[in-house]
């Protein structure tokens, strides 16, 4: 084995087995006795099937042995039942010219582990040194049941950042990160699941009822999880869950279609003016805070988004007459055009206002787009806000609400 995990054991066991011996025979051989127990169920309550599609993921590293599996493998119950099961179902049925030779590589393998404690270590060795080999073999299953089998720091490819980019990098379920820097090198921490699984047919119940789309490898069946989601998922795929993910992949790729379209609106290079004024403030600053009476919040946000409404009342109250400032010298000093720059606000607006973003994300989505054009840089992203702010107060962002 390369690697102490469930796939390379399996690999290494197979090597020695005598036919039949095919992947599915030998994860059969290795976990069928394990799931037939009554306790080991799925989230529904279901026996685990071990089907092809998991014996593929399994063997290639895609994804970990199934949770309710590694459950049952952490009591001691399950491991004198493991030294039975390789004693009677397992030991007669290998290869006896090879089979030395599996030992010895598995051994090996122990030894060189970089994670095991030394005393497992020990322990696995001298049951190995003693011809204990059934006992050695299920305390070793149960060890790689119990550790992470799928890859891990696998470098991000190239197809899938559209699709990382649609989720803005996040998974859409917990928000975990998808990808974690090692090294400066951007790594996996997602999965590409299908929405509508290669492998429906196993799951006829789930989705007999669900029109299967023309192309099942096309990016509009895709989505990229976190590897706990997308596993769960690509194990035990449902209706239910499908319509979850459908909605959710439907709502994320509207929004991305229309960040690119905003981000094809032009803003001219003078609001770094305005950005640069902003960052440069200082406690000794002297700022002129607009009056409370003159707000016109109350007409243009929604009262349901109360936070968004208090965080655009602190940024107008406080900078909207500094930066009105800033652009009337703009203007008298000829460095700027306020006019040009409100409309590309508008027209950037006018962009993602077609339903389907909240006011929140509108917001979020008009202060990254004038990061992006300005090239200021993410240490200036509440700058970028509060010129947000300014426009929302200044009527080139939202309508006004109908009574």
């Amino acid at each position: 084995m390369t690697e102490l995990c469930f796939a390379e054991f399996a690999k290494c066991l197979q090597s020695a087995m005598q036919p039949p011996n095919d992947d599915k025979d030998v994860v059969e051989l290795l976990l069928g006795w394990i799931t037939d127990m009554p306790s080991v169920v799925d989230k529904k309550g279901n026996p685990i099937h071990i089907a092809p599609s998991l014996v593929s993921d399994l063997l290639n590293r895609k994804v970990d042995v199934p949770k309710a599996i590694k459950n049952i493998c952490s009591t001691r119950k399950v491991l004198t039942e493991a030294k039975k099961h390789f004693e009677y179902q397992v030991l007669p049925y290998l290869n006896p010219i090879v089979s030395d030779d599996m030992f010895e590589a598995m051994g090996k393998d122990v030894e060189g582990d970089e994670i095991m404690a030394s005393k497992k270590k020990k322990e696995l060795a001298s049951l190995l040194e003693n011809g204990k080999e059934a006992e050695f073999l299920g305390q070793l299953l149960m060890y790689v049941i119990n550790r992470e089998n799928r890859l891990s720091n696998k470098p991000v490819v190239s197809e899938d950042i559209p699709l990382l980019a649609e989720a803005d990098f996040e998974c859409p379920i917990c928000h975990a990160p998808l990808v974690e820097y090692v090294k400066n090198t951007p790594v996996k921490k997602y999965e590409v699941v299908k929405l509508y699984p290669d492998n429906a047919t196993e799951f006829v119940s789930e989705f007999a009822l669900i029109p299967r789309p023309k192309r099942v490898d096309a990016p509009g069946n895709k989505m990229a999880l976190c590897r706990e989601h997308a596993e769960e998922y690509m194990l035990e795929p449902t209706a239910e869950e499908y319509g979850q993910l459908r909605e959710i992949k439907d709502r994320l790729a509207a929004a991305y279609s229309l960040r690119v379209d905003v981000n094809d609106s032009a803003l001219e290079d003078e609001i770094q003016n305005v950005l640069y004024g902003l960052a440069g403030i200082t406690d000794d600053t002297e700022l002129k805070e607009l009056p409370l009476n003159a707000l016109r919040l109350d007409q243009k946000i929604l009262p349901e988004n109360r936070l968004l409404k208090n965080d655009e009342m602190t940024r107008v109250l406080r900078y909207y007459n500094f930066i009105d400032d800033l652009f009337s010298a703009m203007d008298r000093d000829g460095t700027g055009d306020f006019d040009l720059i409100a409309s590309e606000v508008a027209t950037a607006y006018k962009k993602l206002d077609n339903g389907q973003l909240s006011q929140d994300e509108i917001v979020n989505q008009l202060a990254e787009w004038i990061k992006n054009k300005s090239g200021v840089g993410s240490k200036n992203m509440r700058a970028c806000h509060i010129v947000v702010a300014y426009f929302i107060q200044n009527c080139e962002v939202f309508r006004e609400i109908s009574k």
